[in-house]
């Protein structure tokens, strides 16, 4: 299968190119990734197959394999409670911080308005996206890089346990969507406890579903 992979850059875009269908399930969790395998499916050479390989391996979406390949993990419980441990300190605070100048991050917003369409028409790939997309802009619109670069580091793997889940379950997108509603309601509001609840009620709510889908796998 190749594609056609162009501006920003090539590796930047294949990487997005791979990530959604690893996201998508299109490329299946245990799946063994090689460089030659990634140049021939998407058309490109194999140091750009491996540049995309190594940024997908930092953002945790892949993980190293025996001999330079890259395998698309399924996340295990002790992973889920890590990833959303790991998360809730840093969204916390992006969520009080915003409060306290009560401002709705236009990229939150627009995210939000993607859930709700892709919850509308059932689209669980798109949901996961816009959900992830979400929470992103909260903690970028707090101005801190280095909070933005802790986050980003966990996040790959945040967004591939969801999807892994949201593509089986019969989740209530609906449902979701008024979490993430309420947490810029609390923002806009200027009430940076109720920001915080919110933001800890949806990570919470999300961690327990994974875990129980973790615990049907075991």
């Amino acid at each position: 299968m190749s594609s056609v992979l162009g501006a920003p850059s090539l590796v930047e875009s294949l990487s997005q190119a791979l990530r959604q269908q690893i996201i998508r399930g299109e490329i299946a969790p245990g799946l063994r990734l090689t460089e030659a395998w990634v140049a021939g499916r998407f058309d490109v050479a194999r140091p750009t197959a491996k540049a995309g390989l190594d940024r997908l391996c930092a953002e945790g979406v892949l993980r190293r394999g025996p001999r330079r390949s890259s395998i698309v993990p399924q996340l295990s419980a002790q992973d889920i409670v890590d990833i959303y441990f790991s998360r809730e300190p840093v969204e916390t605070l992006a969520v009080r911080t915003l409060a306290g100048t009560k401002s709705v991050p236009a990229g939150a917003q627009q995210a939000l308005n993607m859930m709700r369409l892709a919850a509308e028409q059932a689209a669980h790939s798109d949901h996961t996206e816009a959900d992830v997309a979400f929470h992103r802009a909260l903690v970028g619109a707090v101005g801190s890089p280095r909070l933005e670069r802790m986050h980003g580091t966990v996040m790959g793997e945040a967004q591939l346990c969801i999807a892994q889940v949201r593509r089986t379950a019969s989740t209530d997108l609906a449902g979701l969507t008024d979490k993430h509603a309420a947490i810029l309601d609390a923002i806009r509001a200027g009430d940076c406890a109720s920001a915080e609840d919110a933001m800890r009620a949806d990570l919470h709510g999300c961690r327990d579903m994974l875990l129980a889908d973790a615990a049907k796998r075991a």
